[in-house]
């Protein structure tokens, strides 16, 4: 017998240098949820893979399930219910790739597929966003692609997705260690000089061109950033390094990932990609470089 539903949610890449809790990319990484009918009243997961829940962990703190819940809401189910999740990762968890995001894609997803009312995606987004606190890796996870999100008032997020150029090629230096967002946030001053943000600003314009237009040439300069960066690499040692290393070796553009520690580089073609992921892999920082494809599909569901 299948499951009720099944959901595929791509990993993502936020901030992309300048683009500051606004910007993401989806990326060929991926988690892989099933919903089926449980033998009990109530909700169990079964996690594996990258990011698995470590045991003792709280049925009520999971994010899966907290989402789960929220899309079972949306959508009018009635009853209690009984489900099983069945959860396997590719996505490593803590290292600046969304693993958080597509936990809660994944969860309000599969909880909107089985009640009575409809819940188109922009809903699901709203959710998802408000969840997760913020909408650039929902978005990417949700839509696929490079998205452009805003929050606004009652879970409205604005949302522009772009198409991926055809030439780039994302690849990714995974390290061992892991970062936590909320120690990452921490870093961050409380405010910025006017003319910081007047060059973030008009970087983050141009990233948004250099990815209409597919112009590579673009990404050094759009990619650059003074928000979030300067004061999260000095607690990622070796980050900055990779960075440079990067595009010591033909990279387009190259940033953390998120909040790091992951670092991603933009290639605008197959050689400069290898040149990346051999120099990375030879650099002797501990953790994979790998090369990975832009997901364009976003977070696909499978219902019976």
């Amino acid at each position: 017998m299948p499951p009720i539903a099944s959901v595929d949610v791509p990993a993502s890449s936020a901030n992309l240098g300048s683009g500051f809790d606004c910007f993401a990319v989806a990326l060929s990484l991926k988690l892989r949820a099933e919903l089926w009918h449980g033998d009990e009243t109530g909700i169990v997961l079964n996690a594996r893979g990258e990011g698995a829940p470590p045991d003792g962990t709280v049925a009520d703190d999971n994010l899966l399930i907290r989402a789960f819940r929220e899309g079972l809401r949306a959508s009018a189910a009635t009853g209690a219910g009984s489900w099983r999740l069945e959860v396997s990762s590719m996505i490593p968890a803590a290292r600046g790739l969304g693993s958080s995001a597509a936990a809660i894609v994944a969860g309000v997803v599969l909880g909107a597929a089985v009640g009575r009312r409809a819940v188109d995606a922009d809903e699901l987004l709203g959710l998802a966003a408000r969840l997760e606190g913020h909408p650039d890796n929902v978005s990417a996870a949700l839509y696929g692609g490079f998205t452009l999100a805003l929050a606004g008032d009652e879970d409205l997020v604005q949302l522009r997705r772009f198409r991926v150029p055809e030439a780039w090629i994302p690849v990714a230096f995974i390290p061992q260690r892991e970062s936590r967002t909320p120690e990452m946030r921490a870093a961050l001053p409380e405010s910025v000089s006017h003319a910081a943000a007047a060059r973030q600003a008009a970087r983050a314009a141009l990233l948004a061109t250099a990815i209409m237009t597919s112009d590579a040439r673009l990404l050094r300069g759009a990619m650059a950033d003074e928000l979030h960066q300067p004061y999260r690499l000095p607690l990622l040692p070796g980050s900055q390094e990779l960075i440079e290393l990067a595009y010591d070796r033909g990279a387009a553009g190259a940033c953390l990932s998120g909040a790091g520690p992951t670092v991603l580089a933009l290639c605008d073609s197959p050689a400069a990609a290898h040149a990346v992921e051999k120099a990375w892999n030879s650099s002797g920082a501990a953790g994979m470089a790998t090369r990975l494809r832009f997901d364009t599909s976003g977070a696909r569901l499978l219902a019976d």
